[in-house]
């Protein structure tokens, strides 16, 4: 991952994709995972990952799943990385022949939990503690500027067009990813308010280069 990513996630229809290129996203998340509002099929994963453009990077999210089945999974949707959300250990990922980004909540404890995949993984989400995802829940700002100063960092939870400059500002993060809080609906996305996002988003890191 670059300094300043910007990663759109929970997409679940080619407008929302289109929305999101056009807008100046670098990173597009798909959740594969049947309970969530934002679940997409096997079937439909690899048709969304398409519309990803050269130079942009595809990202499968899922809860679960055993290491295998997920490499194949990996392997047919043409997705560029795996984001593991769920209780896995990093052992059976050692080697797994895709770049991992690992969520941690943000939380106590979570320094040791982020320790135990440096090597494996290839960065980490920080959201927030109380699901796998998609909360819209803002996470606590001083440990997770602790934790972006560790390693490399996407932070989610809670982020969009209104607090997503301050939460840039607060935790100093790699990059920053959103989902629930730029849609119209649930799996939805509002156009504008991913937009809008990326545009706050872009102007929050410039200034963090140069600052005025």
């Amino acid at each position: 991952m670059k300094p300043a990513t910007i990663k759109i996630c929970g997409l679940t229809r080619g407008e929302d994709v289109r929305a999101g290129v056009e807008a100046g996203a670098d990173l597009f998340g798909f959740v594969h995972h049947e309970p969530s509002p934002r679940h997409v099929s096997e079937a439909d994963l690899g048709s969304l990952v398409a519309l990803v453009p050269e130079g942009k990077a595809s990202v499968l999210v899922v809860v679960d799943g055993e290491v295998a089945a997920l490499a194949r999974l990996m392997e047919n949707s043409g997705a560029s990385f795996l984001q593991l959300c769920g209780d896995q250990d990093p052992e059976p990922f050692k080697g797994f022949g895709f770049p991992i980004l690992r969520r941690i909540g943000v939380q106590e404890g979570a320094l040791v939990q982020m320790a135990r995949w440096f090597g494996v993984a290839e960065g980490f989400v920080l959201d927030h503690p109380s699901s796998a995802g998609g909360s819209g829940l803002l996470v606590d700002r001083a440990c997770a500027r602790e934790l972006a100063a560790t390693g490399p960092c996407l932070l989610a939870g809670g982020l969009d067009p209104e607090t997503v400059a301050s939460a840039i500002r607060g935790t100093c993060p790699l990059g920053v990813d959103a989902s629930s809080r730029l849609e119209s609906s649930p799996g939805q996305k509002d156009p504008q308010r991913v937009r809008d996002f990326v545009r706050q988003a872009q102007r929050a890191f410039a200034q963090q280069k140069s600052p005025s």
